[in-house]
């Protein structure tokens, strides 16, 4: 199944990945570990030849936010398996799959006058969040769903910028 389907057709993408075999690990692995890289290497890359960072600095700041956004996937999908008491494995595969427009998003990254069309990923991710939500019956708590998923990623934009703009840690990172 090509996860290009995931952005083109996300409604029969998200209906065949409860079916398949492949644990909610395997979506995070494989998917999320690939995916999330696209905006930290692209910045990276931005940032050292477009916005003159030191090297040290877009470092910090591509493994940042590479790190935060997987975490963001690990704590979405444990607070909504808690609170809904859908498996874990489920709204990880799901959220995973939630993710991937923001990903790929993340092309914008890589110039960074246009970097906040990135936003345009995130804003497909509200698409494929409501999709997933009514697959997974999961409409009564769909503000809550909604509102999780907003406040995760402002709250990952947040401290990715306060972790990488931290200059204790690139003090320590420049003694590596």
């Amino acid at each position: 199944m090509s996860v290009l389907k995931a952005l083109i057709k996300p409604k029969e993408y998200i209906g065949n990945i409860f079916s398949d075999k492949k644990s909610g690990w395997y979506y995070f692995f494989v998917y999320g570990f690939t995916f999330a890289l696209i905006g930290p290497v692209l910045s990276f890359y931005s940032l050292i030849f477009q916005m003159s960072y030191s090297f040290n600095k877009a470092v910090l700041y591509s493994l940042t936010t590479y790190f935060m956004d997987l975490l963001t996937v690990i704590i979405f999908s444990s607070l909504l398996s808690v609170l809904s008491g859908v498996s874990f494995e489920k709204i990880l595969k799901f959220y995973v799959v939630v993710n991937i427009p923001v990903w790929i998003g993340d092309v914008f990254d890589i110039y960074q006058p246009i970097r906040i069309l990135s936003n345009l990923g995130f804003l497909y991710s509200f698409y494929v969040l409501w999709i997933g939500i009514g697959t997974l019956n999961l409409r009564k708590q769909a503000v809550f769903i909604i509102g999780l998923h907003l406040i995760l990623y402002v709250l990952n934009a947040l401290l990715s910028e306060m972790i990488a703009t931290n200059p204790l840690l690139l003090k320590i990172l420049k003694l590596i």
